[in-house]
């Protein structure tokens, strides 16, 4: 028998967690759908990451309220202004419609459902990227 070293790296999602980055996703998703104009307006890079970060900073307001403190996750405003930039703002041939997208994003947070290996890593990846927002010292699930 071989003594190969196996690396196995473990991965703990806290469920709770995963709800609230679902409801960040959803929510600006809403935003950036409702508050879009049309490409004719949003047609420069400058107005799109204008109508992106308004959006972005929209919603970190509603969950700042509840105490969860994204906004200075710039990690995070980042992972999101890349994806919709290439695949709302910028996507000529994009004809999904706002269901499409919303499909998307709960299907990555849907946890309790077996995924191929490419949504795992999406969500590792943007799970990773929210709990940065997250102090070591404060749990965001206590009660304030």
């Amino acid at each position: 028998m071989g003594s190969g070293n196996v690396s196995t790296q473990r991965f703990i999602i806290v469920k709770d967690r995963v709800e609230i980055y679902k409801d960040f996703a959803i929510n600006l998703l809403n935003y950036i759908h409702f508050y879009y104009i049309d490409k004719e307006s949003l047609s420069e890079d400058n107005d799109i990451r204008n109508h992106y970060v308004w959006c972005f900073n929209k919603v970190c307001d509603e969950f700042e309220k509840e105490g969860l403190k994204f906004k200075d996750n710039n990690e995070l405003k980042e992972y999101y202004y890349a994806y919709y930039y290439n695949q709302f703002y910028k996507n000529e041939g994009n004809n999904k419609t706002l269901e499409e997208y919303d499909k998307f994003w709960r299907d990555i947070f849907e946890i309790d459902k077996q995924k191929n290996k490419n949504l795992i890593n999406i969500l590792i990846e943007i799970y990773t990227i929210y709990d940065k927002s997250i102090s070591p010292e404060k749990n965001i699930l206590e009660i304030v």
